[in-house]
């Protein structure tokens, strides 16, 4: 076993010695190839389909759930367009919901002056224009319906009566009862909340109501609309209660995007960090890479550490998308992780530049620092990848774009490290052969190792980390 893992070992060695020694000889090739391919990789974002939906990302895909949803839908199925039965609903469709409570001093709804401003909203909801492909339509154009009648919220009747109600010449009877006018029968539990009722059964105080929307969702090309309406309808209540249009009553909207739509917005909250974090990292890189000798220290190395990892996950994730594999915001995470990833390769990769001698031949020390420090990146990468593919199989879709994602920028990062970034370390061991300033890259005095052209503070760190050293 122990002689395996040794072959294993200086097989590896031997082919990332001949790789250094070649990419020592032909740094030019490393830069320019993986910049092209991060490139060409990239025009993949043109394909992205983005993802969303709750349920398709966070249930089980096999889940029981589903199954006997499955053998409901198959007895009690759903027809939006002739005979929709809310009872009949196994999936959240696409709807609007508004929730009213009282804004003034008196919470009970049971009011004329509020049943006038709920036959307003029904109006302005109904009459909402929506887009959809070229295509404008309005909540009649799409809504459920019953007998070539749209889904209708009949606890609105109530206004032929609210009057008698209000003075308490007429009282409403909990939990169902029939309008004397136009003969519906209320089933007040579905519209009113919070009701007050009185022992004998008789409704005292109504302090929220509820008023629901439903448009047609049978086709792909239904949903897509009823999306377009919910979006229309979720602007125009948000404008209406901003700006307090209505006198008596405050209203509250959802519909079966909000969910998809905070997500997205959660989403979102973190793109502002991804400058910021960029930044701190690499100026920390910087920092770290820098020493007190102004030839062998080595600024931009660790900004370039830093390129390559962001270009690697651009490419990955652009591949991803080539691949038809549908992007979501959870996504978003795994840059941070890279840059992570990314860093340490850089740090494992100078660290043993550093332990070559300045007297070989540049194409001699990479060969001798990938030989090292490849061998090393290589397992910690395999490792990270086999972690992240594992989690493809999860039962949870989410979880699987998330890890599929993050495998291949793990890949794609550590592809670009033994080549882009190998490429750019030959580049700066040239110019240390040269004896270059690490910043201005301009001829200095020939002592690469002189105290002399230290930086102040660069040689407070030297002594602190060699006082240490002897602790």
């Amino acid at each position: 076993m122990a002689c395996g893992i040794s072959c294993v070992d200086n097989t590896l060695n031997r082919l990332f010695k001949k790789l250094g020694v070649f990419i020592g000889r032909h740094p030019g090739y490393f830069l320019i190839v993986p910049v092209l391919l991060a490139l060409l990789c990239m025009t993949g974002f043109q394909q992205i389909k983005y993802e969303i939906d709750p349920e398709y990302l966070f249930s089980p895909i096999r889940g029981e759930g589903k199954t006997e949803r499955a053998v409901v839908e198959e007895f009690f199925k759903v027809n939006y367009t002739h005979r929709f039965n809310v009872g009949r609903i196994t999936r959240p469709g696409r709807f609007g919901r508004v929730i009213i409570v009282s804004k003034d001093s008196d919470s009970n709804l049971l009011r004329r002056e509020v049943f006038d401003e709920l036959r307003e909203l029904d109006e302005i909801i109904q009459n909402t224009t929506a887009t959809y492909d070229g295509e404008e339509f309005t909540y009649r154009d799409a809504c459920a319906k019953w007998e070539n009648e749209c889904y209708f919220n009949d606890i609105l009747n109530l206004d032929h009566i609210i009057d008698d109600v209000e003075s308490g010449t007429l009282n409403l009877t909990w939990p169902i009862m029939f309008n004397p006018v136009t003969w519906d029968a209320h089933t007040f539990p579905v519209y009113f909340g919070g009701t007050q009722v009185s022992e004998d059964n008789m409704i005292v105080s109504v302090p929220s109501l509820q008023l629901v929307y439903f448009v047609t969702a049978d086709t792909k090309r239904q949903d897509e609309r009823g999306a377009a309406w919910e979006e229309a309808f979720l602007e125009i209540m948000g404008h209406y209660e901003d700006n307090n249009l209505f006198k008596h009553i405050s209203i509250a909207r959802f519909a079966s995007r909000t969910l998809d739509h905070e997500l997205e917005k959660n989403t979102k909250s973190v793109v502002p960090y991804f400058s910021s974090t960029f930044l701190l990292i690499t100026l920390f890189s910087i920092i770290t890479c820098m020493m007190g000798d102004v030839v062998r220290s080595k600024p931009w190395l660790g900004l370039m550490g830093n390129v390559s990892a962001v270009m690697a996950t651009a490419a990955g994730f652009g591949l991803a998308m080539y691949l038809g594999i549908e992007f979501i915001g959870i996504n978003l995470a795994a840059p941070f992780l890279m840059i992570g990833i990314g860093i340490d390769d850089t740090f494992v990769m100078l660290a043993a530049w550093r332990r070559t001698s300045v007297k070989l031949p540049v194409p001699e020390r990479m060969g001798h620092m990938m030989s090292e420090a490849a061998v090393s990146i290589t397992i910690t990468s395999i490792t990270d990848m086999i972690s992240f593919w594992i989690g493809v199989v999860s039962p949870f879709q989410s979880v699987r774009i998330f890890c599929t994602y993050s495998g291949l920028a793990v890949a794609f990062t550590y592809l670009w490290h033994i080549t882009f970034f190998a490429g750019c370390m030959a580049v700066s061991g040239y110019r240390e052969k040269k004896n270059l300033h690490a910043i201005f890259h301009c001829k200095i005095m020939p002592e690469s190792v002189a105290i002399k052209g230290e930086f102040g503070i660069f040689k407070l760190f030297d002594q602190i980390i060699s006082s240490m050293r002897k602790i």
